[in-house]
């Protein structure tokens, strides 16, 4: 897929709904009269560290609420882009997907896909989509320090959100954001808005089901270990079983190519 404007060409290979004190009843206060003050956004959850099947989802659902992205159009952006159905049969985003030369390709840890990204660069291959949202390298090449951020789905997810933003800002409409987060060109701009908004139906049917996912692992990681939690056998089966409820419907998200 081709992210052009800030972005270029980018994606194809193209993160969970996140209270005031309750006022005294019968306390007579001049902050009666004062004027509301905007609700204070909630600080992002500490988490520990997270499946890969978990990363994106729970990044770009930080993310969205971060940056005020409404309805998880970033969550629906990001299974366009790196959305996958897992081995056991997970719908998920991936954090080491890399999309070149126009084919995706999905890597069982960041250090492999990074191997890749290396190599294709030493080929002179320069359009590159990498991490859950799929950012080019050639056309944002200012937005990670390095490859290691690139593929770290809090980076990506929150670069991606404020580059949406900033699409939206310039362009007037929300409808036009998502396209150009493609494309520029208006016909492919509009195919992948149209895949965007059936993937925004998705997400709103299965989003219990990405929140338990972005959750990760009930166990809890060895101090001092950065290793992250392994789902027992009970939790990979409850997730399948959710996941699977989505698998076949008509709203069944709508994965790169050779991912659907």
């Amino acid at each position: 897929m081709t992210l052009v404007i800030a972005l270029g060409v980018a994606v194809l290979a193209t993160g969970t709904a996140r209270a005031t004190a309750p006022s005294q009843i019968g306390t007579w206060s001049t902050a009666l009269y004062a004027p509301p003050k905007a609700p204070t956004p909630p600080p992002e959850r500490a988490r520990g560290p997270l499946p890969p099947e978990a990363q994106c989802i729970a990044a770009i659902l930080d993310a969205e609420r971060a940056a005020g992205i409404a309805d998880h159009l970033l969550l629906a952006i990001g299974f366009t882009e790196s959305g996958r159905r897992t081995e056991d049969r997970l719908f998920t985003a991936w954090p080491w997907t890399v999309n070149t030369e126009g084919r995706s390709h999905y890597f069982p840890t960041r250090e492999a896909a990074i191997a890749f990204v290396r190599d294709a660069q030493a080929r002179g291959v320069r359009s590159i989509d990498v991490g859950c949202l799929q950012v080019n390298l050639k056309w944002h090449p200012d937005a990670f320090p390095d490859l290691d951020t690139a593929f770290d789905p809090v980076a990506n997810a929150r670069y991606a959100a404020g580059f949406l933003n900033a699409l939206r800002r310039d362009h007037g409409s929300l409808e036009t954001a998502i396209a150009r987060y493609h494309s520029a060109q208006s016909e492919r701009g509009e195919a992948y808005r149209q895949r965007v908004s059936g993937n925004l139906r998705w997400v709103a049917g299965a989003l219990g089901y990405l929140e338990t996912l972005a959750a990760g692992p009930k166990a809890v990681a060895v101090a001092g270990s950065r290793a992250a939690p392994v789902w027992t056998k009970a939790e990979r089966g409850h997730l399948a079983f959710l996941s699977g409820l989505f698998a076949d419907g008509p709203a069944r998200p709508l994965l790169p190519d050779g991912q659907r």
